[in-house]
């Protein structure tokens, strides 16, 4: 590498400090005029930024997801029985929708370092410290015989997944994706929860739509575990190979079956 000239390092280094404080002083501005308007502003550790300041891909940075005003009011049906079809559930008003493993199942196996439903369980969120969530919504049946420290840890606990890995990101991580429903906090797997227990909502579609791009037929994180099981030349069900994948498809309550592998591989 060529050393650089002190004369030219001097000159470098005065351009960053002259860009960082323009930074500094658009954002104190930006913020300025956010609090004039009456916005809240928010701090999660990388800069303070007012809440409706403009994401990279559109939409509100930092804001959760709300309904349009004509979408139809929250319905609720019988819950799902609990009986599987053909190796997966099947939801008569959703025949996409094939996840294989119920809420139960998740909790009891192992899910989200064991901290999902306590309310200040993991790292902080952008929109505070607590988030609504309550695993006593829910029929004491999906807890019997699990642990509190599978659903109510304060903290993350790897040991306490399923495979023993650290997989997923954080709640600030999702809220910053715009991922998050208001009527939702706690993400998809509260979504789950409930929509296995009756509730119809707006966003059904778009919470199974995430689902099958992770977990369904076309879904990233299903194809890169076949790819990886026919690469090792091991068995689907293998867990030495990609256990973070493996944990990961466990959180949206999939597990790669034979026949699905075998699917894949007759298109691959």
């Amino acid at each position: 590498m060529p050393k650089i000239s002190k004369p030219h390092a001097a000159a470098a280094a005065a351009g960053v400090a002259a860009a960082n404080k323009a930074g500094r002083a658009a954002g104190a501005a930006a913020v300025a005029r956010a609090k004039d308007r009456g916005v809240a502003v928010v701090n999660n550790g990388a800069g303070t930024m007012p809440v409706d300041a403009p994401a990279p891909h559109g939409g509100m940075r930092y804001s959760l997801l709300t309904d349009p005003l004509e979408a139809p009011k929250t319905r609720w049906i019988d819950p799902h029985t609990g009986v599987r079809e053909d190796g997966a559930y099947r939801f008569l008003d959703e025949p996409s929708f094939r996840p294989t493993f119920s809420p139960r199942e998740c909790l009891q196996l192992g899910v989200f370092g064991g901290c999902y439903f306590n309310p200040r369980g993991g790292k902080r969120g952008i929109f505070g410290r607590e988030v609504a969530v309550d695993h006593a919504e829910f029929p004491p049946a999906w807890f019997e015989g699990v642990d509190d420290s599978k659903f109510l840890s304060r903290r993350y606990v790897i040991p306490t997944n399923r495979y023993g890995v650290k997989s997923g990101q954080d709640q600030a991580f999702w809220e910053m994706k715009g991922w998050v429903h208001a009527q939702d906090p706690r993400g998809w797997f509260q979504w789950y929860c409930r929509f296995f227990m009756g509730r119809r909502t707006h966003d059904d579609s778009r919470q199974i739509a995430r689902w099958a791009a992770c977990a369904g037929p076309k879904g990233r994180w299903r194809n890169q575990l076949c790819g990886k099981v026919r690469t090792a030349g091991k068995s689907f069900d293998d867990a030495s190979v990609s256990p973070v994948i493996r944990q990961t498809l466990l959180h949206w309550a999939y597990e790669l079956s034979e026949e699905d592998f075998q699917r894949w591989r007759e298109t691959h």
